[in-house]
């Protein structure tokens, strides 16, 4: 397999605005895996996880040596999102019929939630909590929803639209630093407590992405992506998104980028570097 480097401009960021500096990220190719796949999520472990458009989801180690694969994908209809924070639980969720599918680190099926039968019908996103339940934004009812395993509520937050003029449709949830990120695409990322309270907003629209790296936080729309220092609010660098970069999906962990494009998914080291 052919490696090469790539150099990418970034623009430093400090939170006044008023000085920046220019960064480089140094990118190698070091993995490739060829086929056409749809989604995928690394977990904390290394371990890849693909769904091919074919609706198998195969799971491969850091060496891209195969170990599992769940071919049963179709029979719950498109799925809409993979979630790996646990390396030994992996959760799946099929938007369409709001279900989730839990499996075990082997992919074998252990347990199946269906959100229907607690009444929630209108569900966008979910992720998985520290205290192994759910997180979900019901858009029926405009509530932030903890759900058990066996799909009941445990928590759940005020009538959101009492707190905010503009009506939230959250599509990406995270839990990052000891609080819960929602991500609308139009509104902006809001950020809440665990017990439902809201602490702030980061003016940000048009975001498709939204991850955690170690204390930082990225987030992408189709043409740049931004690390965040998210305890200060703080942008630290912007990415202006050329390719190999500009890809249908990309996932940051701290050494690697994995990318998403027509032919699979490359697997890049880097490094930044200062310039003089």
């Amino acid at each position: 397999m052919s490696r090469y480097f790539i150099f990418i401009l970034f623009a430093f960021f400090f939170h006044t605005g008023a000085l920046s500096q220019e960064l480089r990220w140094m990118l190698q190719l070091t993995k490739e895996v060829k086929g056409a796949f749809d989604l995928f999520d690394v977990d904390e472990g290394g371990s890849l996880y693909l769904l091919t458009t074919g609706g198998q989801l195969k799971k491969y180690n850091a060496n891209i040596d195969s170990l599992a694969v769940f071919n049963e994908v179709r029979r719950y209809g498109k799925l809409h999102s993979i979630h790996t924070q646990n390396a030994l639980k992996t959760y799946l969720f099929f938007k369409n019929f709001n279900v989730v599918l839990i499996l075990d680190r082997m992919m074998q099926l252990v347990q199946k939630i269906d959100l229907r039968k607690s009444g929630l019908f209108q569900i966008n996103s979910i992720c998985p909590s520290y205290d192994n339940q759910l997180w979900i934004f019901d858009e029926q009812n405009a509530k932030i929803k903890k759900i058990r395993l066996d799909g009941t509520v445990a928590f759940e937050s005020t009538d959101l639209r009492l707190v905010f003029s503009e009506k939230l449709s959250p599509q990406k949830l995270i839990e990052h630093q000891g609080y819960l990120y929602l991500m609308d695409p139009k509104q902006g990322i809001y950020v809440f407590d665990y017990y439902g309270g809201f602490k702030e907003k980061i003016p940000v629209t048009n975001a498709i992405a939204l991850q955690s790296l170690g204390k930082d936080l990225m987030y992408s729309n189709n043409h740049e992506t931004w690390m965040l220092r998210a305890d200060k609010n703080e942008v630290i660098c912007r990415l202006i998104n050329e390719q190999p970069l500009a890809a249908r999906q990309t996932y940051f962990s701290p050494k690697l980028v994995y990318v998403l494009g027509a032919r699979g998914i490359s697997i890049f080291s880097y490094h930044i570097n200062q310039q003089p």
